[in-house]
C-alpha cells in the first residue's frame, strides 16, 4: 500500500470527514494550542438566494450572485434520507475578512446544522477564483452568521474552485497573501471538528507542495495514518456506539460518523487491519435501525401523527442502502396513519388551496390585486405536468400557461416548483416573461380529502 502516493484529493476527504478524529496526529504535527477562534460578520443577498428540494436520489441546486458568481451545490445519491428544503444565499460582504485579497465569493446554506451521510460538492464560478500574483484562492467555512471561521481544503481549475460540504453552514473563498494563510492557521476554532478541519489543511497543503517540487513528503505518513484511524475509532467511534442504541435521536449524526470512518478505512486499503471494528459499526448501526423504527411505529401507534411515518420512510431507506431492509416490517409503515391531502403553507398569502391528489387534475386559488382566480394544475404523472392561469384587472389581463414538477410526495413537505410563460396584455401592446417560482405544502390535518 503505497498510502503517501495517493490523490490529493482522497487524503483531503479522509482527513476532513474524521472530524475530532486527529488527537494523536495534533500531538505529532507538535501539539494542539488552546483556541483562539476569530468571528466575522456576513451580509448575505436574500434576493438573489435559491432554494429547491433535494431528494434522496441527489440533485443539483445553483445561485448566482448580483456580482454575476455562480455557486453549484451537488448532491450524490443517499446523502439525505429524506427530502430536504435546501436554500442557497449568496454572500455580499464579510466585515472583519482576514484577507487583504478580499472576497472571491460564498453562500449561506441551510437548513443550518444539516449533516450529510455523503459529501455534497460546492462549486464556486468566478474570474476572481484566479488568484493574483502573490496571493492563493483558499476556502473558508464559518457557523451561523459568522461564528468559529476556519479554512477548508480545496481544489481549482481555472476559474472554478470547488470544495466539499459534509454539514451545513456558510462557505467560500478569498484571496490570501502566504502569511495570511499562516496567520489564520494559527487562529483555532473552538469547534474541534473545524479546528481539525484547518489543522489538516495546513498539513496536506505542505504534503502536496513537496510533492509538486519534487521534494520528500512525509515518510511516516502511512504509518501515521494508520495510528490516526485507529485513535479516531478508540477514542470517537467506540464509545458512541452503545449510545446509539439507546438514543434514537442521537444515533444519526453518531452513525453518520461511524459509517464515514468505516469508509475511509476501506477506501484506504485499511480493511484487513480494522475487520473487528468494521464487523462492530455494521452490528451496531443494524440493531440501532431497528430499534428506532419500532420505536417511532409506537410512537405512531400511540398519536397518530404523519410526522412518524415520515421518519419510518428515512429509516427503511437508510435500511436499504446498507441492505438490511428485511429487519423491518413494512407493513407498520402501511399501518401508520396515511398522508389523506395537503394544504398550501399558510405562511403565504398569495395562493392557498387543497390537493388531494397529485395525479388527477386540481386547483389552487392566487390572489392578486384584482382579487382571487384559480391555477389550474393539469398532470401527466404525480410529478409532473402543466399550468395555467388567467387574471383580469381592468383594460389588462395575464395569460399564463408553464410546466411544474412536484418533490417530496411520501414525506411531510411537498415543494411545487412552476416554469411560468406569462403574457401581460393591455392597452399598450402584449408583453411576456418567464418566471420560475415555487411554493411549498404540509400535511392536510383535516378531512376535507376523506369526504366522498
Amino acid at each position: 500500500m503505497k498510502l503517501k502516493r495517493l490523490p490529493y484529493q482522497l487524503l483531503v476527504v479522509t482527513l476532513i470527514f474524521s472530524l475530532t478524529f486527529g488527537c494523536n496526529f495534533y500531538s505529532s504535527l507538535g501539539g494542539a494550542p488552546a483556541p483562539n477562534p476569530v468571528t466575522v460578520e456576513v451580509k448575505v443577498d436574500e434576493t438573489h438566494a435559491s432554494s429547491m428540494v433535494i431528494s434522496p436520489d441527489g440533485g443539483t441546486l445553483s445561485a448566482q450572485g448580483a456580482d454575476g458568481t455562480k455557486f453549484t451545490l451537488t448532491f450524490p445519491k443517499y446523502a439525505i434520507s429524506n427530502d430536504e428544503t435546501i436554500t442557497l444565499t449568496p454572500i455580499t460582504t464579510i466585515d472583519g475578512l482576514p484577507f487583504i485579497g478580499g472576497l472571491v465569493g460564498g453562500v449561506q446554506m441551510s437548513p443550518e446544522g444539516l449533516r450529510l451521510l455523503q459529501p455534497a460538492t460546492l462549486t464556486i464560478e468566478s474570474p476572481k477564483t484566479i488568484a493574483a500574483t502573490g496571493f492563493e484562492a483558499v476556502a473558508f467555512a464559518y457557523h451561523q452568521n459568522g461564528e468559529g471561521f476556519y479554512l477548508k481544503a480545496s481544489e481549482a481549475k481555472g476559474n472554478i474552485l470547488a470544495l466539499e460540504v459534509w454539514h451545513f453552514s456558510g462557505a467560500g473563498a478569498a484571496q490570501a497573501t502566504p502569511a495570511e494563510i499562516q496567520t489564520q492557521q494559527q487562529r483555532i476554532p473552538s469547534n474541534a471538528e473545524d479546528a481539525f478541519t484547518q489543522r489538516m489543511r495546513d498539513y496536506l497543503g505542505r504534503e502536496r507542495q513537496a510533492q509538486l517540487l519534487g521534494q520528500p513528503t512525509d515518510p511516516d505518513l502511512e504509518r501515521t495514518m494508520g495510528e490516526f484511524l485507529r485513535e479516531g475509532y478508540d477514542r470517537f467511534v467506540a464509545p458512541q456506539l452503545p449510545i446509539a442504541l439507546q438514543d434514537c435521536e442521537a444515533a444519526r449524526p453518531i452513525l453518520s460518523k461511524a459509517l464515514g470512518w468505516l469508509r475511509q478505512v476501506q477506501l484506504l486499503g485499511y480493511s484487513e487491519q480494522f475487520q473487528a471494528e468494521s464487523a462492530k459499526i455494521m452490528e451496531t448501526m443494524s440493531q440501532a435501525i431497528v430499534n428506532c423504527y419500532n420505536k417511532e411505529y409506537d410512537k405512531c401507534v400511540i398519536d397518530k401523527k404523519i410526522e412518524h411515518r415520515t421518519i419510518m420512510l428515512g429509516i427503511f431507506r437508510q435500511a436499504s442502502l446498507l441492505g438490511i431492509e428485511g429487519q423491518l416490517d413494512f407493513k407498520k409503515i402501511e399501518k401508520c396513519p396515511p398522508i389523506t391531502g395537503w394544504k398550501v403553507n399558510s405562511s403565504l398569502d398569495k395562493i392557498s388551496g387543497i390537493v388531494c391528489d397529485f395525479g388527477n387534475p386540481f386547483a389552487l386559488q392566487l390572489t392578486g390585486g384584482c382579487g382571487s382566480f384559480p391555477l389550474s394544475f393539469t398532470p401527466s404523472s404525480p410529478e409532473t405536468g402543466t399550468s395555467s392561469y388567467t387574471e383580469s384587472c381592468g383594460n389588462a389581463s395575464v395569460n399564463s400557461n408553464g410546466t411544474y414538477t412536484v418533490k417530496g410526495i411520501g414525506t411531510q413537505e411537498i415543494a411545487i416548483s412552476i416554469q411560468d410563460h406569462a403574457c401581460l396584455t393591455s392597452t399598450g401592446g402584449t408583453t411576456c416573461t418567464d418566471i420560475d417560482w415555487f411554493f411549498t405544502l404540509a400535511p392536510l390535518d383535516t378531512n376535507e380529502c376523506s369526504q366522498p
